[in-house]
């Protein structure tokens, strides 16, 4: 961290590639961004405008409105939207992340969209993938081709298949195939019962409206 000639933080971009030169800075509070490079770090940054194009990219206690990369880190810091091949998020937190691989641990994600989603200690607003792990997590929202919650808890789950392990809790399960202890308040039944309950209330709601019009 140093300072530039207006007394603000300017971070550090380095650039590792062949060609020789000193690293190039990323102003903080600024529009950036960094194209084609091989390995962007961001330290102790400000989110609000940043955008980043590399190849591998590390965030430190700092952060990015939108990152773009085959591959992200993020620790101690937070993304707005990333989208890469795989992301790894550890006590940080990103509003919407699309990857092949996402994987959460003691942090969170508001929308996930990916082939494998894991979150160990963290948690998930909406997962949405082919393979979706929760241990010991939370997610509001599980949509899936196949689910496994391991001493979590999901409020709803809607997979092809899903695997229950330890002791979990759900609300409303949508399942093909469930293996293990299933403890939810509505299954499939219940919650096409509720859905049911949900609408039949909605249109007395609006003939009541109606009539007082």
């Amino acid at each position: 961290m140093s300072e530039d000639s207006g007394g603000g933080p300017v971070k550090r971009a380095t650039k590792k590639s062949t060609e020789a030169g000193a690293p190039k800075p990323v102003r903080a509070g600024r529009s950036a961004k960094v194209d084609l490079v091989p390995t962007v770090s961001v330290i102790a940054a400000e989110p609000q405008s940043q955008r980043v194009e590399a190849t591998t990219v590390t965030i430190t206690q700092g952060g990015a409105g939108e990152v773009q990369a085959e591959s992200i880190s993020v620790t101690q810091g937070g993304i707005a939207a990333a989208s890469a091949e795989d992301i790894t998020v550890t006590q940080g937190g990103i509003g919407r992340a699309e990857a092949d691989d996402i994987a959460v641990r003691m942090g969170g994600v508001g929308l996930a969209r990916g082939e494998r989603i894991s979150v160990e200690l963290g948690a998930i607003g909406v997962a949405m993938g082919g393979d979706v792990s929760v241990t010991q997590g939370f997610t509001r929202t599980v949509l899936a081709r196949n689910a496994t919650i391991h001493q979590g808890v999901a409020q709803t789950v809607v997979a092809n298949n899903v695997t229950l392990e330890g002791t979990n809790g759900t609300f409303i399960l949508l399942a093909r195939k469930v293996d293990g202890n299933v403890r939810t308040m509505l299954d499939w039944r219940g919650a096409l019962a509720f859905g049911a309950g949900l609408a039949l209330v909605g249109g007395l709601l609006r003939l009541r409206k109606r009539t007082r019009e």
